[in-house]
């Protein structure tokens, strides 16, 4: 069984699993995003945390497919140099 639903899962869990966002600044983002009505890939982008082309990668090589499959991707299937550190810090 899935530990989660990729239909359903949010840019801001993507990032957090990545290592790239805390879950403060996403309730931090999320908040900004009710207050002005942007993206909050936007906000993300305008506070400096991350840069418009992770999100753009993250949304077309990971989340995409993972979307398309119906499933989560199996560890290692996209490698990039954070998760080639993450495994070699592993071990």
């Amino acid at each position: 069984m899935l530990s989660y639903d990729p239909l359903t899962k949010r840019l801001g869990s993507y990032l957090i699993d990545a290592g790239l966002l805390t879950e403060s600044q996403v309730d931090v983002a999320l908040s900004d995003q009710e207050a002005t009505g942007m993206r909050f890939g936007d906000i993300l982008v305008e506070r400096g945390w991350i840069k418009r082309q992770t999100i753009e990668y993250l949304t077309r090589k990971i989340i995409s497919m993972e979307r398309e499959l119906g499933e989560p991707l199996k560890s290692g299937l996209l490698e990039t140099r954070y998760s080639k550190q993450k495994s070699k810090n592993r071990q």
